[in-house]
């Protein structure tokens, strides 16, 4: 019984020992398991953040400790052809604020900020929340700072977080309205602008090209930006400078453009609304460039205050159109057009050829009138041109048709755009394919007749007239205006831009002789002998653009005065167009002002009543050049229409 009783405890104590090792075994299998899970998700956490995010977290932890500001490139200066620097830059301190170090203490920052620039911590702040909406990065708070500003922050740079000066290149235009239409603007780079053109390198604190030069040359001239890496602690203050990449200045731009004419044309348009336009006759560069009024350029860059943006932006005047390439009426200087299609065409065979001018010229049942009431009397090609006399016109006009003088208007680049900016206009010559498609109307004899005196629907600009007239001045060489001739690189390299002859226009030398012995006796005896210099050779053609009815002209609504022209001594040395808009007759108030134009190009300063009494003295009489048999058969055809 008791072997029995020992057997069975024994078979009880091995079969306890024999489970008691199954349960540990299966306790630390399974701590095993979870182990290595554990291990398994904590290496693959690593190896996400320390392989997969490396570079994210990199960039986040260096975005905390480092920030990288711009350094803007140097925008390429502007000098005129005789060396003076017309746009350039200027060295200047900024205060900017960095928009993630001064979190959470902005008022307190702003504050501090306030007394040390002695603003209205109100008007400062609400400047600061203005500037950052409007602001990718961090906000330049106020710009061109003053030495004692500069020193007074700079010395508590360390309670002021966030808080940086910078010294930079600031756009500077030293001849300010002179050279506006011209050169053009900049101001800062736009959100939407920024997103389209950051490929290129820009960044959201640059300057861009608006108008002019500085838009049109805006690759050329902007450079390439540079960056610093500077040290950020805790408090948002920042230290020390890890890393810097200097910036490429941008090219310069060397004109053709003459510094004195081009002030002396913007001296003689203040207080008037219009443009002056200089080419040089022998390749069509561009001598001066001046539209009235202007804006100052330097406003864009130190801002307009909310008065002076509204008075300029709401003027009447429109000071940021450039007149220079808008189109308007040319009025009598498309004369030249007009006799030149007739001579080519036959209708004028022989400059004594004659009209009567009684003063009025009956067409069908309208009566045009000329703007010599009492009449000129017979006069002939020269003498039509230097009265300018509307009847002989009129005449011819009923004699051509109107796409043969839209053919030549082409031929000498009207409605075309001269220089190609945007900002220019291109002008219209009408003929009778533009008045069907763009009117549904087919074209009436009588429109012929206004278009002869450069009315009804064509359309130049100052530009583009001073173009034609080039084209008279030289013989015939239809050269392309521009304004840059010279690209001088960083490097030292030079890209030369030679003259585009666009076309040689073939005119018969006699044809072109008498058009130009008209446009002398213009300034030697007819309506444009204001314009006469003493010693210097002047011909011209004066304009009168009507722009309302007779009945409607008030005083704010005056006739546009014209006054394309060429001088020299001896052969043509300039040609230019004086356009006054709204300003009366084109002889008595754009002549004079080519005569003064002149009197500085050819550096005459002889006193200009002395010497233009001693020059009239030996001026001849009109009728003097007009010998030969006077033949009117252009009145004689039209001798039943006359009253």
């Amino acid at each position: 019984m008791k072997n029995r009783t020992f057997v069975i405890q024994d078979l009880s104590k091995v079969k306890q020992k024999i489970l008691k090792s199954d349960f540990w075994e299966k306790r630390v299998l399974w701590a095993k398991v979870l182990l290595f899970f554990i291990l398994a998700v904590l290496w693959s956490r690593f190896f996400y953040l320390q392989v997969i995010k490396h570079s994210y977290y990199v960039k986040k932890a260096k975005s905390r400790s480092v920030v990288t500001y711009t350094i803007k490139a140097p925008r390429g200066n502007i000098i005129t052809t005789d060396g003076v620097v017309v746009a350039t830059n200027k060295a200047v301190f900024n205060l900017y604020i960095d928009v993630e170090g001064i979190k959470d203490k902005e008022d307190e920052v702003l504050y501090k900020l306030s007394k040390l620039l002695k603003e209205d911590f109100g008007s400062l702040k609400e400047r600061f929340y203005l500037l950052k909406k409007t602001s990718i990065s961090r906000v330049l708070l106020k710009s061109d700072l003053q030495w004692d500003e500069v020193a007074k922050i700079m010395v508590r740079l360390y309670y002021l977080p966030g808080v940086s000066i910078e010294v930079e290149s600031e756009r500077y235009y030293p001849y300010g309205e002179a050279y506006f239409h011209l050169i053009g603007y900049v101001s800062k780079i736009n959100r939407e602008e920024y997103l389209k053109l950051k490929d290129k390198g820009y960044s959201v604190e640059d300057l861009i090209g608006r108008q002019g030069l500085e838009k049109v040359f805006e690759e050329e001239l902007k450079g390439k930006n540079g960056y610093v890496e500077i040290e950020r602690d805790a408090y948002g203050r920042l230290g020390r400078v890890i890393a810097r990449t200097e910036p490429i200045a941008g090219n310069d731009l060397i004109l053709t453009i003459n510094h004195n004419l081009q002030l002396t044309a913007y001296e003689l348009l203040k207080g008037k609304r219009g443009a002056i336009v200089a080419l040089s006759p022998f390749d069509g560069g561009i001598l001066a460039m001046v539209s009235a009024p202007s804006v100052d350029p330097q406003k864009f860059i130190i801002g307009f205050t909310k008065e002076e943006w509204q008075a300029i932006s709401s003027a009447k005047e429109s000071p940021f159109l450039n007149k220079a390439l808008r189109a308007y009426p040319p009025g009598s200087t498309y004369k030249v057009i007009t006799a030149l299609t007739a001579l080519r065409k036959g209708v004028i065979t022989n400059p004594s050829q004659s009209v009567f001018c009684p003063g009025y010229f009956n067409f069908g049942t309208r009566t045009f009138k000329c703007w010599e009431h009492r009449g000129h009397g017979t006069v002939g090609l020269i003498k039509a041109i230097a009265v300018s006399c509307d009847v002989y016109f009129y005449t011819l006009g009923t004699k051509l048709d109107v796409d043969d003088i839209a053919s030549v208007s082409k031929e000498f680049g009207l409605g075309q755009k001269a220089l190609g900016w945007p900002e220019e206009d291109a002008g219209l010559v009408p003929d009778r394919a533009w008045k069907r498609k763009r009117l549904k109307q087919d074209w009436f004899p009588g429109e012929t007749v206004v278009l002869s005196i450069g009315q009804g629907y064509i359309l130049t600009s100052p530009l583009q007239l001073a173009k034609l007239y080039m084209v008279i001045a030289n013989g015939g060489y239809l050269y392309r205006p521009y304004i840059v001739k010279t690209i001088q690189k960083v490097d030292g390299t030079k890209i030369e831009f030679q003259p585009v002859l666009e076309k040689k226009i073939e005119m018969t030398p006699q044809h072109l002789e008498w058009i130009r012995q008209g446009l002398i006796e213009v300034v030697r005896s007819g309506t444009a002998k204001s314009a006469a210099v003493p010693g210097i050779m002047v011909a011209g053609k004066t304009g009168t653009a009507q722009v309302v009815s007779l009945s409607a002209k008030t005083k704010h609504l005056e006739h546009h005065a014209w006054f394309v022209s060429y001088a020299g001594k001896g052969t043509p040395e300039i040609v230019s167009t004086i356009f006054v808009e709204h300003g009366g007759s084109g002889g008595g108030v754009a002549a004079p002002l080519a005569r003064e134009l002149y009197k500085v190009f050819f550096k005459i300063s002889t006193p200009p009543n002395q010497a233009l009494e001693e020059e009239r003295e030996e001026i001849p009489e009109v009728g003097e050049n007009f010998t030969g048999e006077i033949v009117n058969p252009l009145e004689e055809e039209n001798a039943g229409e006359k009253r």
